[in-house]
């Protein structure tokens, strides 16, 4: 019997999980995919390409989504146990609240897994494939959107316009840049003549100038220069490029735990470079640690849900999501500028949600 009640329970849970998880990817999914078919409309890539950047996202966006989707799937059930008087059957029947916590246990274990191999392999794994991706279309398609006779903003930071660019080798005509990436000056250039050409090895775009000048001016305005050339050479980074292809994280982000590892040893205690790297190898053991929580907490939650219906369940499992999320920002920010200790700060909504979910148990342990 115990058996059948511990199978019944966790076939449960695994519907409002899959639909939850399903319909939160999707949604997520939704902007990134209408941004991709406007490139895809607009600047030549392939349908098969867009494909590859929506697989290679699914990870990150799964991170995210995996915590809310574990809460909802566990939430849920129970709201519906016990709304249908299921629960009381079972406790009528000398079934004590920690004899049906088995499934949920086994369902928050799962849950904890799946975001650890996401964190730890897939999260990686998927970015590297990303950037490698994004600099193919970029090699491909040079011109990177750029139109002529239009002030393009391609490239974060950058404004570039040509009055006219060759279809057949994109070579462009009365070129216009104004470059403003360096925080202490910005750089206006005109060229008669240039073309945007691709660097493999440092993943880098190259935009080569002939015949033009170069006006340099502080941010201040202290000072300015002025340059003539007959060649110049504008660089480019791989990461400038996706940031425009996709809004993905930071590098720290598609780093493994090694390179992570690696990393901090080769950075000085103490600076924000070292804090964000301390966070994010952290965060890759926290973010699953808080699935497993959300799927224990739901548990409690559920059961004093009574009649209310799901929608009072979702309503309630956006809430705590939120609170957790805004928990973890505002650790981020602590931590990254070193007013708590990074290592711990990341942890710290992970804390709360714990306290939470043990006040709850121990609640519903009086009731019963």
């Amino acid at each position: 019997m115990k058996k059948i009640i511990n199978i019944y329970i966790f076939k449960e849970m695994i519907p409002n999980f899959t639909t939850s998880l399903i319909v939160f990817t999707f949604l997520i999914l939704a902007g990134r995919i209408l941004k991709l078919t406007e490139w895809m409309v607009n600047h030549g890539i392939s349908l098969l390409q867009v494909l590859l950047i929506t697989l290679y996202t699914l990870p990150y966006v799964l991170f995210f989504t995996l915590p809310m989707a574990t809460l909802l799937g566990s939430l849920i059930a129970f709201s519906r146990l016990n709304e249908d008087s299921e629960i009381i059957a079972l406790r009528s029947s000398g079934v004590s609240l920690f004899q049906i916590l088995p499934p949920v246990v086994a369902f928050s274990v799962i849950s904890y897994l799946f975001a650890s191999l996401i964190a730890i392999y897939l999260f990686p794994m998927g970015n590297h494939s990303m950037a490698r991706l994004l600099f193919g279309v970029a090699r491909v398609n040079t011109s990177i959107g750029i139109k002529q006779g239009v002030f393009n903003d391609s490239i974060p930071n950058i404004v570039l316009y040509a009055n006219h660019i060759s279809a057949h080798d994109h070579t462009m005509e009365g070129i216009f840049i104004f470059d403003e990436r360096d925080p202490a000056l910005s750089n206006t250039i005109i060229a008669h003549q240039g073309k945007i050409t691709s660097n493999p090895e440092q993943m880098s775009i190259n935009v080569h100038l002939t015949d033009g000048s170069s006006f340099m001016v502080s941010k201040d305005l202290d000072s300015s220069r002025r340059l003539r050339f007959t060649s110049y050479d504008l660089n480019i980074d791989l990461e400038d490029i996706i940031h425009k292809f996709s809004s993905r994280m930071k590098g720290e982000k598609e780093m493994s735990i090694s390179e992570l590892t690696r990393q901090l040893k080769k950075t000085k205690k103490g600076t924000v470079r070292h804090n964000i790297l301390t966070m994010e190898l952290q965060r890759k053991f926290s973010i699953p640690l808080a699935c497993f929580l959300l799927g224990l907490i739901g548990l409690p939650l559920g059961l004093m849900m009574r009649a209310k219906g799901r929608s009072w369940g979702i309503a309630l499992s956006i809430g705590i999501f939120m609170t957790y999320y805004i928990l973890l920002s505002a650790a981020d920010s602590l931590g990254e500028t070193g007013k708590l200790n990074p290592g711990l700060a990341i942890w710290i909504p992970n804390m709360v949600l714990g306290a939470a979910t043990c006040v709850l148990f121990w609640r519903k342990t009086r009731d019963t």
